[in-house]
């Protein structure tokens, strides 16, 4: 209703998505385009409708071009599992992003409303004791959490610094991750403007998980929450903070684009380790017979970045305009 009021109507080019269910028709809220998989396994089918609320796992990747799977058309990047989302429900092809900035992207994810009116027009700061998002602003997961659902935050974060706009706050029971826009995903430092400080925090706590890979850490931390909140109904925002620089895939990826040049050798590596981590949560899913109960909602926040701490590129937007910030 948020959306419907802020947005009002907009015209869509047709056909907005296609669908494995027939008559199937799902809209999001439109602003800056980028890719978007919706998957309603169990949810939308022939059969009758169910009164049982569904799981829900949000997937927002960050910096991911508009075109960068195999479902929209790369060929030189293996995404197998990001297609197998889009083969098993519905693939959007005019889905459109909150804003190109990772701040007001999520702002806008977050809250259901056009950034600026969210409070958040920009990037917020990634320095401890700076706030972002007023705390006023409702999140999904305050709804979801009055509706009760269990609620979880893995990843990044970039809402603000402060306890009051930290995850814990927003409607999230458990948050796991960095707080600023990103990461060194070994040390868990932010590099980029000096001092150099660490940013690694359990529900509000800074914790040091030193050497140990952000994206293994993240996994296992997804599968936690979905272990521990197996019987109940759960709502899992897992912001991934890939493939945002630094470009950090691992060793075998790396191997397996030593063919491309840089800077898409490094940027496909460190998106197919990502598609990788996404195949493990899946499985969870699956092992736990939980697939036919969850909506899985896969996104990237904007399009692809060209700065310098990415080597001006490595992503596409294929036959679209710009890219992040842009």
């Amino acid at each position: 209703p948020a959306i419907a009021r802020e947005m009002g109507s907009w015209p869509l080019k047709e056909p907005f998505a296609e669908s494995r269910f027939p008559g199937m028709r799902v809209l999001l809220p439109p602003v800056l385009a980028a890719s978007a998989v919706v998957v309603l396994s169990g949810m939308v089918s022939a059969r009758p409708a169910t009164p049982d609320k569904p799981n829900v796992i949000l997937i927002y990747t960050d910096d991911q071009g508009s075109v960068d799977a195999g479902c929209y058309g790369a060929t030189d990047i293996e995404t197998p599992n990001m297609d197998r989302l889009a083969a098993t429900g519905v693939r959007f092809r005019s889905m459109l992003a909150p804003s190109a900035i990772c701040s007001a992207s999520r702002a806008g994810l977050m809250t259901g409303r056009i950034p600026a009116r969210a409070g958040v027009p920009g990037n917020v700061s990634s320095s401890k004791g700076h706030a972002g998002m007023p705390a006023g602003e409702v999140t999904i997961a305050e709804l979801l959490k009055a509706n009760g659902y269990a609620t979880g935050h893995v990843g990044k974060w970039h809402l603000g610094y402060t306890p009051e706009t930290m995850p814990n706050a927003q409607g999230f029971q458990s948050s796991f991750g960095h707080m600023g826009g990103c990461i060194d995903n070994f040390s868990h430092f932010f590099y980029w403007q000096g001092p150099n400080r660490h940013d690694l925090w359990r529900d509000g706590e800074e914790i040091w998980r030193n050497g140990e890979f952000f994206v293994d850490l993240m996994v296992s931390e997804c599968n936690a929450f979905i272990d521990r909140h197996r019987e109940d109904k759960f709502f899992l925002y897992w912001a991934i903070n890939t493939p945002h620089y630094p470009l950090q895939g691992t060793p075998e990826w790396l191997a397996r684009y030593r063919h491309l040049e840089d800077p898409r050798r490094m940027y496909a590596a460190f998106l197919s380790t990502t598609d990788a981590a996404i195949a493990k949560v899946l499985q969870k899913l699956d092992d736990l017979e939980l697939r036919e109960k969850t909506v899985v909602v896969f996104q990237s926040d904007h399009g692809h970045s060209t700065e310098e701490r990415t080597f001006y590129g490595g992503g596409s937007a294929g036959p679209y305009r710009g890219a992040k910030g842009c």
